[in-house]
């Protein structure tokens, strides 16, 4: 259950369950009113005291333990309320006060199994219409905690049929179509008890509930702006984090970021899970198909890869995003060997983000697809350009390596032995030496 019933109608069980008894008449009158005198006082330690001495006197007098079994509650002794409220309806099988504490007592110690019973029985019992309702209600809440679906509609049923209008009941039935994801008729539930005349004038905390309700079995129904409308009406205590649970949701940078969790932990299926109810909601999200992109890549589909990322940067309108997704799928194309086709989206990077021209990875890039094509002059003047700029010594050593064997290719050995000294560094120095070896005929 996603929400609590109002503690509000509890207030008159309260009212019921501890407003006086008519005065006792037997043996243990004098001692049950010198209890119910200290009672008022509040002075129940005397008070349990003295009811014991009534209950001594008159054993089956109910009332006397009743009014024992408040004063032992509010004391704090609540195995003894217990024993004290089963023992009223042993002797008053039908007073239904006792039946309520004994509910509430299990209900606050999260027996709810108890605590349904106790209610139930409370309701079997109890005469008055609209009390029977409250504590039909109680139960339904108490049911669908323990998700008794079955058993929380009879007592919805039972109580409809008591008091058709009820706002309440109207909730519960939108409650219990929203958990068995029957978004219409759980529309349809919320809005009308939002049309009842007993909520046209509550304070708008007391409609909270049913807006949130509303909001979610719109959102679910695919109305996101009837579901902000009707949560915006909504914002009250615990419903305000609900609702930025919901709204987060209902929003495609959610499941994105969602897939993206999967996608790092290597759970393939489940990202692209998360990336289909993203696109739902933004069919546009250019970063939910580089991401598809990405998948398809470690899957080994390149050619799928590359459509993904295509669809992406169509639907990307900001030029420098366009140019960085050029550039993903450049670095593809290139380990693809496709070394044409890595010249080609490099271009169209440059030409989305002119800036893009002039940085070590697209220059990096553009250097080994045209060294992949046998290109090797253009190859050694971007490698030189690329190694003009100010670059860490293994990056240097990196593009060094590859414009010795561009330069060696194109015939220039001297070119080349010069780079080949320059690479030599890390792991790119055992072939620089080998390569350098061959130059001088050393090798």
């Amino acid at each position: 259950m996603n929400h609590l019933f109002k503690y509000a109608v509890l207030t008159w069980i309260a009212l019921v369950c501890f407003a006086p008894l008519s005065q006792a008449q037997g043996p243990g009158k004098r001692a049950y009113l010198a209890a119910e005198n200290l009672r008022k006082q509040n002075k129940c330690r005397d008070a349990v005291t003295q009811y014991d001495e009534a209950i001594k006197l008159e054993p089956n007098n109910y009332k006397y333990y009743f009014q024992r079994g408040k004063c032992e509650y509010k004391l704090g002794e609540l195995e003894m309320a217990k024993e004290s409220f089963k023992m009223t309806v042993d002797y008053k099988q039908n007073f239904t006060p006792a039946y309520s504490l004994l509910a509430k007592l299990y209900k606050n110690e999260k027996d709810y199994g108890n605590a349904i019973y106790y209610y139930e029985e409370a309701a079997r019992y109890e005469n008055n219409s609209g009390r029977k309702v409250q504590y039909k209600l109680l139960l339904v809440n108490l049911l669908l905690k323990e998700n008794r679906i079955y058993d929380a509609k009879r007592h919805v049923e039972e109580a409809k049929s008591i008091d058709p209008n009820n706002p309440n009941i109207l909730f519960y039935n939108g409650e219990i179509a929203s958990m068995e994801e029957d978004w219409e008729s759980a529309r349809r539930a919320y809005e009308k008890a939002l049309g009842s005349e007993r909520l046209k004038s509550a304070p708008p905390s007391d409609k909270a509930k049913y807006y949130y309700g509303l909001g979610l079995a719109l959102s679910k129904l695919g109305d996101a702006s009837g579901a902000k409308k009707a949560w915006s009406k909504a914002n009250f205590g615990p419903y305000k984090k609900l609702i930025s649970q919901q709204m987060m949701k209902t929003n495609h940078v959610y499941f994105y970021q969602v897939a993206v969790s999967y996608y790092l932990n290597g759970e393939y299926d489940e990202s692209e899970d998360y990336i289909a109810q993203a696109l739902e909601i933004q069919r546009d999200f250019s970063s939910a198909f580089v991401l598809k992109g990405k998948i398809e890549n470690k899957r080994g589909n390149v050619g799928r890869a590359l459509d993904n990322y295509q669809q992406a940067i169509s639907n990307e309108k900001n030029p420098a995003n366009r140019a960085k997704m050029y550039q993903m799928m450049a670095s593809l194309q290139l380990s693809n060997q496709d070394y044409n086709g890595a010249l080609r989206s490099l271009s169209q990077a440059i030409k989305m983000d002119a800036a893009s021209a002039n940085r070590s990875s697209v220059l990096y890039l553009k250097a080994k697809s045209e060294y992949g094509i046998g290109q090797y002059d253009a190859a050694v003047r971007t490698l030189e350009s690329l190694l003009r700029a100010g670059i860490d010594t293994k990056s240097k050593a990196k593009y060094n390596f590859l414009l010795g064997m561009a330069a060696k290719r194109s015939g220039n050995d001297t070119k080349a032995g010069e780079a080949f000294k320059g690479a030599m560094y890390g792991p790119f120095k055992p072939a620089a030496k080998v390569e350098l070896d061959k130059l001088t005929g050393e090798g």
